[in-house]
């Protein structure tokens, strides 16, 4: 059964039909994403989480978290592990920076 799906996939007439069919996925696709209107920042129905999930990382959980990241990228340094340092400090600048960016990105005024 693959054997005869890869050689009309490799024929001339296989070719065409993928690609008259990817294109008009592609079309669909953009005419479906065309229709739908955006309204950044005007629909309040992840504010109630918003403010919840901001209030979580600008209160002592975000502090223990961003900690904790900051502490676990210390020890992967001194054990020279500089791919887990990494993750370690980047999710203690995360829990540093994401609640002032979060309300930006959700109002969508990026």
């Amino acid at each position: 059964m693959m054997s005869k799906i890869r050689n009309y996939a490799q024929s001339t007439k296989g070719r065409v039909v993928m690609l008259l069919g990817t294109l008009a996925m592609v079309a669909v696709a953009t005419f479906v994403v065309a229709a739908i209107p955006a309204h950044a920042g005007a629909d309040a129905t992840f504010t109630p989480l918003v403010t919840l999930v901001t209030g979580y990382m600008t209160g002592s959980l975000g502090l223990l978290l961003s900690l904790a990241g900051a502490l676990f990228g210390l020890v992967s340094v001194l054990s020279g592990r500089y791919g887990q340092m990494a993750a370690g400090f980047a999710m203690a600048a995360g829990f540093f920076y994401i609640p002032a960016i979060l309300p930006t990105i959700v109002a969508g005024l990026v």
